[in-house]
């Protein structure tokens, strides 16, 4: 057989086997509710949260508070529903995740 004969066939059993893959729309569940507010996304996070405890500084208007990683500030903004911000620069952070929470005590 002719090469370009050999690579028609094999072009033509390609495309007839990528027909038959299913695409896929999304990796979230169409069942899956988007969260009404922002807190309630903050405890939907923090409910599957893998902990790194990668220190992150987080900021809440002109108050900012050091978090464990990032699963810890989304637990702190569920369990008292204040909304903190992760923020890259960690000038003007406590040294120290303040622990514990005010209120927690």
């Amino acid at each position: 057989m002719r090469l370009d004969i050999i690579l028609q066939i094999i072009t033509y059993c390609t495309l007839l086997l990528t027909s038959y893959i299913p695409s896929v729309d999304s990796h979230i569940p169409s069942y899956v509710a988007t969260p009404s507010n922002k807190n309630e996304q903050f405890c939907q996070l923090s409910d599957n949260c893998m902990h790194d405890t990668v220190r992150i500084c987080g900021t809440m208007g002109d108050q900012k508070r050091t978090f464990l990683d990032m699963c810890d500030l989304l637990e702190f903004a569920c369990d008292t529903n204040q909304i903190y911000t992760h923020v890259d620069e960690m000038e003007g952070c406590p040294e120290e995740p303040n622990y514990p929470p005010k209120g927690f005590e």
